[in-house]
């Protein structure tokens, strides 16, 4: 919608010069167009649940369990200082 209104608006340029000429606004105003369509198909899309192929999947990677011979050669002492 805001694509129209900025294309209104070159439209009505005080210096002739400045204005688009047609072929350009109808380009223009054909972008927004098919920019108006695809957006109101999303939106349709979100509000009826369908999926448009897009996903976000979160997969979460746990280290493997440590055996007990593993546990006797973990130390517990801190590490020393290390210089700046």
């Amino acid at each position: 919608m805001w694509r129209v209104v900025e294309v209104a608006l070159a439209c009505i340029e005080n210096f002739s010069a400045n204005r688009p000429c047609m072929v350009d606004i109808v380009r223009e105003l054909e972008d927004a167009l098919i920019i108006e369509n695809n957006s109101s198909e999303y939106m349709n899309s979100i509000s009826f649940g369908v999926s448009n192929g897009f996903s976000i999947e979160r997969t979460i990677i746990h280290p493997p369990p440590t055996t007990p011979a593993e546990e006797s050669h973990i130390s517990l002492q801190p590490a020393p200082p290390q210089p700046r």
